[in-house]
């Protein structure tokens, strides 16, 4: 028990090391039964305090999870969350790869081995601004399937994966000696079910029955923000309202309170709003409302968000997935992960008396009152400006920001804002700093050009009219060219329709770039196709009701003479949706490229060639860069390059806690390799806010990628060259 001058003074390394000892001590896992009443879940008879952080394996590295773990223990989580991300572990059809990087077994014992409890969200859709919400991206391509509902090639498909699945998970399920608790399946349906109506229901009930089949139903069965009779159904959300919670008390009775996404901030779109953290007072405070409704267990979205690595992102999802969480990008403890350790130590050492006390409340005023009483002990929480309603996110990130918890006797012994200010006076972190030898300048970086289609070998994919990118990537590559020809018979501007196309593209005439598309890009599009009486489009939101060609994109070209000109465009991949209501359809109606034609100047364009691939990527440059001839960089700027650099780094520092990023002013848009590791796409546009901000400037570059020795490969897709970047550290 950690005694309440601890909570007020004393280093934040101390109480992280002390909260760490305490956290779990009381629950420590076995291999009993794991069972459920309306109060909250009981291992072995004993009620457990859920106080879980998402930490997805895949947005960290292997060499990382330790660290990770160990941190969140140290802060008082007793549970670790992570989804599974199918796409991860089926890379192609009936191929799975649950070693490296994607062995979940592995992240699993780690848990255990912290006595981290684990609360696993198998999917087989998971959202996580993940690249096709977790799917393999062939399924969009399995004749007749329409995903997640009754559909028995997309049901099929999930059978397989959940039995293998069922390898890795059973002999880990709590009631085999392992750490898993809870098991979730499918996710936030609530956002569908109205497309699929009955047979929705009926894919529910069945995905709950599959779990059960498979074997994963000895710990008890979730779902989340909709869900069906014989599992227990959690919420998400900045807040819980009382509402919400009076609902799932009608239509789940006898089933304890589970928050699954508690909000530090909000993810990054190219191009959106940078939104600002949370005050680590509203997420306590939020969490102290929670519980004083019955609430048994909260899991923040994301505790660690870690980075979206390679081609990982959603559509338009920046490449870092920081999410202003309490252990940062890099696993860095942030000044919210210190206050919310010292509120976990808390939440624990009256653990008993929140989940068995009977409870009263008042409310005078804007002050709320709650009451628990465990036979002569009693705890009063005391909410002031107290707020049911919010009106949107960020009204609920800012409430409950004052709160006081009080014994029996009226002393205080948890003061939201005494502990703000007590924690805000002794954290500090270390500042960003560049590495001691900084990365090599401009003259020592070498250039290859990316030949244009034009200059390529390979005859390509003829066409009358346009494919559709991914029947011909299959989500593989990012990039599509697209080219025909045009006989220009009356001089002056053309213009260029694509009625549907993405997601991004350049326009090239006789070799030269022209244009490219507007921006800001949409995240939630509306429909994908036109209007279909077997596929009626149904809007997500009633702002995309009015956009009549959500995925219009319109060109004019410069004044052409008479003759006959070449068209290039190149069609660029930004990530596949993570959910149906970004195109108003099913998720297996997801394109790119162009898949409804292309006019020029109104009337149709046809006769193409299509080209899959950069060259570059078929030459795999960034493992085998010595496949082609590169030159020194200068001689002016021109879109479409590649470019090299080799730096070398102290060993000292590899072997010790530094962090390193990279920073990125002076580039476009495309991909950064380090060592040969894709550490994401890169974009550096101007977020919509604030006005001075970038969507993401700074590139994770994890440790355990980095050598003595560097070599540092960059795609860029427009007139921008990496003179400025540098690579930065952190200790």
């Amino acid at each position: 028990m950690i005694p309440r001058r601890d909570f007020l003074k004393g280093s934040a390394a101390a109480l992280l090391y002390r909260a760490g000892q305490d956290a779990f001590s009381q629950q420590s896992l076995s291999s009993g039964r794991v069972t459920f009443d309306e109060r909250s879940v009981l291992v072995d008879g004993r009620r457990m305090l859920l106080i879980g952080g998402s930490v997805h394996y895949p947005r960290s590295t292997r060499a990382m999870w330790p660290m990770l773990l160990q941190r969140s223990k140290a802060l008082g989580l007793n549970t670790i969350t992570s989804y599974v991300f199918w796409n991860a572990h089926e890379t192609s059809r009936g191929v799975y790869n649950f070693s490296g990087e994607r062995d979940l077994g592995h992240y699993i014992d780690l848990c255990q081995q912290r006595g981290l409890a684990v609360f696993l969200r198998v999917g087989p859709y998971v959202c996580a601004e993940w690249n096709f919400g977790g799917f393999p991206p062939y399924l969009r391509d399995e004749p007749g399937i329409t995903i997640r509902t009754m559909d028995r090639p997309y049901t099929a498909r999930v059978e397989a994966f959940f039995e293998r699945l069922a390898e890795v998970v059973r002999p880990r399920l709590a009631t085999n000696g392992g750490p898993i608790v809870l098991v979730q399946v499918e996710n936030e349906y609530g956002n569908v079910a109205k497309r699929y109506g009955e047979a929705g229901q009926e894919y529910l009930r069945w995905i709950i029955e599959l779990a059960t089949r498979v074997g994963f139903a000895s710990v008890p069965t979730t779902t989340c923000q909709g869900g069906a009779q014989g599992a227990i159904e959690t919420s998400n959300g900045s807040i819980i309202s009382p509402e919400r919670i009076a609902t799932l008390r009608r239509t789940r009775p006898g089933t304890p309170l589970l928050w699954t996404e508690l909000y530090p901030s909000w993810y990054r779109v190219w191009g959106g709003k940078n939104a600002p953290a949370r005050d680590a007072r509203s997420m306590a405070g939020a969490i102290l409302d929670f519980i004083s409704r019955g609430g048994s267990g909260f899991n923040y979205y994301p505790w660690h968000g870690g980075t979206n690595f390679a081609r990982n992102s959603m559509y338009l999802q920046t490449t870092s997935y920081d999410f202003c969480a309490p252990l940062d990008e890099y696993g860095n403890v942030t000044e919210s992960g210190v206050y919310l350790g010292r509120f976990h130590a808390f939440l624990q050492e009256h653990r008993s008396i929140l989940l068995e006390g009977s409870r009263s409340e008042s409310v005078v005023g804007s002050q709320r009152k709650t009451t628990w009483q465990h036979g002569s002990d009693e705890l009063h929480l005391i909410q002031d400006d107290y707020q049911e309603h919010p009106l949107n996110r960020q009204d609920a990130q800012t409430m409950n920001l004052h709160a006081r918890l009080l014994n029996t006797n009226g002393e205080t012994l948890f003061d939201l804002d005494t502990v703000r200010d007590a924690v805000a006076h002794s954290f500090s972190a270390s500042a960003w700093s560049p590495v001691p030898q900084p990365l090599s300048r401009s003259i020592d970086w070498v250039v290859w050009e990316e030949p244009l289609p034009a200059q390529r070998h390979e005859g390509g994919i003829v066409s009358v009219e346009p494919i559709e990118q991914l029947s011909l990537t299959k989500d593989k590559t990012d990039y599509c060219w697209y080219s025909t020809t045009l006989r220009v018979t009356d001089p002056g501007p053309q213009e260029i329709v694509i009625p549907y196309g993405g997601d991004f593209f350049y326009v090239y005439v006789d070799n030269k770039l022209v244009a490219s598309s507007k921006l800001p890009l949409k995240e939630d599009r509306g429909p994908i196709m036109p209007e279909n009486p077997g596929h009626p489009n149904i809007a997500a939101n009633s702002g995309k009701t009015d956009q009549e060609s959500p995925f219009r994109n319109s060109f004019t070209l410069p004044s052409l003479t008479a003759g006959t000109h070449r068209l290039d465009m190149l069609a660029v991949a930004l990530g596949m949706i993570k959910g149906d209501w970004q195109i108003d359809a099913p998720m297996n109606f997801e394109r790119k490229g162009i898949w409804e034609g292309v006019l020029w100047n109104g009337k149709p364009l046809r006769n193409w060639t299509m080209r899959t691939r950069l060259v570059g990527e078929q030459h795999r440059l960034s493992t085998r860069p010595e496949a082609v001839a590169w030159r020194p960089a200068g001689g002016g700027l021109r879109p479409l390059r590649w470019y090299k650099t080799r730096m070398d780094l102290p060993a000292n520092l590899l072997s010790g806690t530094a962090v390193f990023r990279l920073d990125a002013t002076g580039l476009g848009k495309g991909m950064i390799w380090v060592n040969g590791q894709a550490i994401g796409r890169h974009w550096l546009i101007p977020a919509a806010s604030p006005a001075d901000a970038l969507s993401q400037r700074y590139y994770h570059v994890p440790a355990d990628w980095l050598q003595v020795s560097n070599e540092i490969v960059i795609l860029e897709e427009q007139a921008a060259a990496p003179a400025s970047v540098a690579l930065q550290m952190r200790v």
